[in-house]
């Protein structure tokens, strides 16, 4: 039996997509059932987040956060298939804006993620490639002790200077949809049960996916939003889009237009892997 769950997150950030994840694939894993993880695109700060800098360095290509828990946590490898893109962010350097007395702009720069993309690796699983790439322009804004890191790091991984807006048009390039497509076909020939995480608020990281998962949990704190008519739910993602472009995709106004089947609370959790009975009601809704 194979089968795929995609989890979104209601919020940009902190909805505990991963933390979910991480208890719903151990959970899964316990009934006897092989689980993959796919993470098409992820996002994370060096500042915020240095320990997968460090574990970026450690394992010679450029991880996030999420993909490394999954990896200490399930003992998930394969980087470049499980995630084949990412992209790290480093915030502005504050001493620039405050010596020009621009405060408002170093906050307004530090909401605007394109401002702060540094690096970006991108796995080709059609042709077994990985590539890293440095934006340069944003890295000279980074403070002088994030700037010498990245560029260590960059010439360690060989990592190709490009400009910023060239690496996003390949991001909404066909060939990627293609790509992550292959790597999701690569994951699910080795596993029952295929835990998809979207990422930041989007309900999907391309539109194509939803024909390949029998259901989404929508997360949030506290609770979370199951729908398993996935073809309802294409068709409110697709009207979204035609109205409002790429913000369509956005959980939030999937929720406000159509109402989840059912709504559980989730209990406070110390560990990852701690048990949850909302759990066995997301592989009941998989019929596992």
């Amino acid at each position: 039996m194979k089968s795929a769950v995609l989890v979104a997150g209601l919020l940009t950030y902190d909805s505990g997509k991963t933390w979910f994840s991480v208890g719903l694939a151990k959970s899964i894993s316990k009934r006897g059932y092989s689980v993959g993880v796919f993470k098409p695109i992820a996002g994370h700060n060096l500042w915020s987040q240095f320990r997968s800098f460090l574990y970026s360095i450690e394992n010679g290509i450029l991880v996030g956060e999420d993909v490394a828990k999954y990896s200490s946590t399930l003992g998930l490898t394969e980087f470049h298939i499980m995630n084949p893109i990412d992209v790290l962010l480093s915030p502005p350097n504050p001493v620039s804006y405050i010596t020009i007395g621009n405060i408002g702009e170093y906050l307004a720069d530090l909401e605007d993620q394109f401002k702060q993309m540094v690096l970006a690796r991108y796995s080709n699983c059609l042709t077994g490639t990985t590539k890293h790439y440095i934006f340069r322009e944003n890295v000279s804004r980074a403070p002088p002790q994030i700037q010498r890191l990245l560029e260590r790091f960059a010439s360690r991984v060989s990592a190709e200077e490009v400009e910023l807006q060239e690496f996003i048009k390949l991001l909404r390039s066909a060939e990627v949809e293609s790509n992550l497509e292959e790597c999701r076909r690569r994951i699910c020939t080795h596993s029952d049960v295929v835990i998809i995480e979207s990422f930041n608020d989007a309900i999907t990281p391309y539109l194509r996916l939803l024909n390949s998962v029998s259901a989404v949990i929508v997360v949030m704190p506290t609770a979370i939003a199951i729908y398993t008519d996935i073809k309802r739910l294409k068709e409110v993602v697709i009207e979204n889009v035609s109205r409002f472009g790429e913000a369509g995709l956005k959980t939030s106004r999937v929720v406000a237009n159509l109402p989840p089947e059912r709504v559980l609370y989730l209990k406070p959790r110390s560990s990852e892997i701690e048990a949850d009975e909302a759990f066995d009601e997301v592989t009941n809704a998989l019929r596992l």
